[in-house]
């Protein structure tokens, strides 16, 4: 699959999918959206470097990598 924000490099964090660029996987992105963090504040507090519509983008992406039907906007 073709990821607009999203990759997965063998020798970058074990593989795992990653926001493009970086080393930021969006499995941690999902877990601090899990545990109350907002789009606006993982820009402004964690990820300055990340554009808030690129963490947008790779969250809608992996949810629709995500092989059980998801809605992103729940999510975010």
């Amino acid at each position: 699959m073709h990821y607009k924000y999203l990759e997965s490099i063998p020798d970058r964090c074990g593989g795992e999918l990653t926001i493009k660029g970086t080393r930021i996987t969006i499995a941690m992105v999902i877990t601090m959206l899990a545990h109350g963090f907002t789009l606006e504040e993982l820009h402004a507090e964690h990820f300055p470097h990340v554009s808030v519509r690129t963490l947008r983008g790779a969250v809608e992406e992996a949810t629709q990598a995500l092989p059980v039907q998801t809605n992103a906007e729940a999510i975010l």
